[in-house]
C-alpha cells in the first residue's frame, strides 16, 4: 500500500466535513537550453455557501518559482478601492514592512501590521472581538494574514474587480485540528467583515 499524500488528506478532512473539493495536479518539464527544469504543481479548490478554500503548492527548479499558501475567502461589498493586508505585530514589522499604516484605533494598532498601497484603513471593518479571534487564529496557524483585495487570489478570481476578504497562512493546511480551526472560526471571522463591509 502506498503512501498518503498530504493532498490526500487534505481531501479526506474537508469530505469528513460535507465538503467537495476539485483537485489539480499539474508537473510539466520546462527545457531550456542546456537544461532541463521541472515545475510541479498541486491545487485543492472547494466552494461552499459564499466561501472559497484553496489550497496551492508548486515547486519549481528554478530559484523562487516555489509557493505554497492555504486560505480561505468570500467576497465583500463595498464600493471604495481597497487593498490591505494585517499580521499580527511583530517588531521586526517597524524595521521591514513597507506601506504600514496605523488604523487610529488602538486595540488593532496594539495587535495588528497594517500594511496598504491606497493608505486605506480597514478599522470600520474590524471589531475588537474580530482582532481577538484572529489572534486566537494566529497562535495554532502561524504566520497568518488577512487580506482585504480586489481579484484576490487571481489564480482562482476571475473577475478583477471583485472585493475579497482572506485568510490565508504560507503552508499546506491539512491537519484535521488546524483544518476545523479555519473552517470554524476563520470563517466565522471574514464573515464578520462582510456583514462589516455591507
Amino acid at each position: 500500500m502506498g503512501e498518503i499524500s498530504a493532498v490526500d488528506i487534505l481531501v479526506e478532512n474537508l469530505k469528513k466535513r460535507g465538503i467537495n473539493p476539485e483537485i489539480r495536479r499539474i508537473e510539466k518539464n520546462l527545457i531550456q537550453p542546456g537544461s532541463s527544469r521541472i515545475w510541479y504543481k498541486k491545487t485543492v479548490l472547494a466552494k461552499f455557501d459564499s466561501i472559497l478554500y484553496y489550497a496551492a503548492d508548486s515547486f519549481g527548479a528554478i530559484a523562487y518559482s516555489s509557493n505554497t499558501f492555504t486560505g480561505i475567502y468570500t467576497e465583500i461589498f463595498n464600493a471604495q478601492d481597497i487593498d490591505c493586508s494585517m499580521y499580527r505585530k511583530d517588531w521586526i514589522h517597524k524595521l521591514l514592512v513597507r506601506n504600514r499604516i496605523r488604523a487610529g484605533v488602538r486595540y488593532i494598532d496594539d495587535y495588528l501590521t497594517i500594511t496598504s498601497q491606497t493608505k486605506y484603513n480597514p478599522s470600520s471593518l474590524l471589531t475588537h472581538s474580530d482582532v481577538s479571534l484572529f489572534l486566537k487564529i494566529n497562535e495554532a496557524i502561524n504566520p497568518l494574514k488577512l487580506i482585504i483585495e480586489k481579484g484576490y487570489p487571481p489564480s482562482i478570481v476571475n473577475d478583477s474587480k471583485k472585493l475579497m476578504v482572506g485568510l490565508e497562512t504560507d503552508y499546506w493546511v491539512y491537519k484535521d485540528e488546524e483544518i476545523e480551526l479555519l473552517l470554524d472560526q476563520g470563517i466565522r471571522l471574514i464573515k464578520s467583515i462582510k456583514v462589516a463591509s455591507a
